[in-house]
């Protein structure tokens, strides 16, 4: 039985648990800059799972392609091979430097630590209510290399109000939505070159999807959401 969640999820929730609509998404997603990064979260965090596939498992400079997870629906190529999928999170955000709206993609590593935030009721609560500072050190390894911190409580302004107002909660429902069957396929044809492509060492029965909670890849390793999200 396949275990997943997916879509838009409470801060408090301990599930690791998801066709979309085309956007620019090299505009539409941020990318997290060196240094501080402070935005305001406007949604709800949308969960997904996401596997990375590589095309060559022996060429250091290849860093994979994310794919999500389409062992909901009965079967995933990716997960017959032994592979996990992992949880990352969608977040409508405004981004301060900007006064824009963004979709920040983030993984465990940034998602746990807002979520600490959100469960400390008594000084901070709904993350939604206070800017974050989400800074990255790119010299801090795996477990430094994102830190964050939460500003002090202030109302959203009357600019801020329509962004969210504005924000596309379907558009992000649709991009944590699982991959169909033969969606996953055709992404793994185009990824690895060749049609009905089977990846090495599948198996032919279908695994639960284990809902990892650890965090190992970096900016190189698992590259942005806008690089690896057409089909």
């Amino acid at each position: 039985m396949v275990n997943q969640t997916y879509g838009a999820v409470d801060w408090n929730s301990d599930a690791f648990g998801s066709d979309e609509k085309r956007i620019n998404s090299k505009d539409l997603f941020l990318r997290l800059e060196d240094g501080q990064n402070i935005i305001r979260l406007v949604t709800q965090p949308y969960q997904y799972l996401v596997h990375k596939v590589k095309k060559d498992a022996t060429n250091p400079k290849d860093f994979g392609q994310k794919v999500r997870c389409s062992a909901i629906h009965g079967s995933c190529a990716v997960c017959n091979t032994g592979d996990k999928a992992k949880p990352r999170w969608l977040l409508g955000v405004i981004v301060r430097k900007t006064g824009t709206y963004k979709i920040l993609d983030i993984s465990f590593a940034v998602f746990s630590q807002i979520r600490k935030y959100a469960r400390n009721t008594q000084y901070f609560g709904d993350p939604t209510k206070y800017d974050l500072n989400i800074e990255v050190d790119k010299n801090g390894g795996a477990t430094g290399y994102y830190s964050v911190q939460a500003l002090s409580k202030e109302a959203l302004s009357a600019a801020d109000q329509v962004i969210k107002d504005n924000a596309d909660l379907e558009d992000l429902k649709r991009r944590a939505t699982p991959l169909t069957i033969e969606q996953l396929q055709k992404q793994l044809d185009r990824i690895l070159g060749v049609e009905n492509a089977i990846l090495p060492g599948a198996k032919s029965a279908t695994p639960v999807v284990s809902m990892s909670s650890d965090d190992d890849e970096l900016e190189k390793s698992f590259p942005s959401y806008e690089e690896t999200a057409t089909a």
